[in-house]
C-alpha cells in the first residue's frame, strides 16, 4: 500500500481530479494494486457496502449522531456530492465548506455542480476533492483513493489545517486503507471464484 501524506503540488494520474483541483494546499494519497482485472475492481468499488466498512460506519454514525444509517453501497452513502464519474475509471467526489466548524457550513455551490466547484473562489472555504481511480497495470489493477484541498484564502488555510490533523488522527486515512481492503477482497474474491 502507497502513501502520501499533506504534500503540496499539482502532480496525480487522476485525469479528472488534476481538472477539478489542480493545485491544492494539503493532499493524501493511499493506493493498493488488486489482482483482479480494472473492470472487476471497478464494480467491487461500485458494490462495496458500508457494511463491510465497520470503521467508515461507526465514524459516519457518530457524524450523523443517530440522525440516519449507515447502510448501502459506500459510493451512494458518502456524504460528499459526486462532482464527475469516468465509468471505469475515476469516480471524483467534492464540496467547498467551512469544515473545520462544529456543524460544517456548506459554500453557496450546488452539491454536484463541477464547474460551480472549479470557479468558486469566494475567501474564508475550502474546496475538498475525493478521487477513487482504477488503472490497469501490470498482473493487476491500482486502485488509489486520492484527497486534495484547496482553500481560498490564508486564515481558511490555517483553519483548515488544523482540522485536517484532527480528521487524519480521528480515523480518516483508515476509513480510506479499509476502503481499499474491502474493495480489493470484494475483487479478488470475484476472480478467484471466475465470477465476472
Amino acid at each position: 500500500m502507497n502513501r502520501q501524506l499533506g504534500v503540496p503540488g499539482r502532480r496525480s494520474g487522476a485525469r479528472e481530479l488534476d481538472r477539478l483541483l489542480p493545485a491544492y494546499d494539503l493532499r493524501s494519497r493511499f493506493a493498493r494494486r488488486i489482482a483482479a482485472d480494472p473492470a472487476t475492481v471497478w464494480r467491487a468499488l461500485t458494490e462495496v457496502t458500508a457494511a463491510e466498512l465497520p470503521v467508515y460506519r461507526t465514524l459516519m454514525r457518530l457524524r450523523l449522531g443517530g440522525r440516519g444509517r449507515v447502510e448501502g453501497p459506500f459510493i451512494d452513502g458518502f456524504p460528499t456530492p459526486t462532482l464527475v464519474t469516468v465509468d471505469g475509471e475515476e469516480l471524483v467526489k467534492g464540496m467547498v465548506a467551512r469544515f473545520w466548524r462544529v456543524r460544517p457550513r456548506p459554500a453557496p455551490v450546488a452539491p454536484g455542480d463541477a464547474a460551480a466547484f472549479v470557479a468558486f473562489d469566494e475567501p474564508g472555504w475550502a474546496k475538498a476533492a475525493l478521487s477513487l481511480s482504477v488503472v490497469p497495470g501490470t498482473g493487476g489493477t491500482l486502485l488509489s483513493f486520492e484527497t486534495r484541498v484547496r482553500s481560498t484564502d490564508a486564515h481558511a488555510r490555517r483553519a483548515f489545517r488544523a482540522y485536517w490533523l484532527l480528521i487524519q488522527l480521528g480515523g480518516a486515512a483508515y476509513i480510506r486503507i479499509e476502503v481499499l481492503r474491502a474493495v480489493a477482497r470484494r475483487a479478488e474474491r470475484a476472480t478467484a471464484s471466475g465470477c465476472p
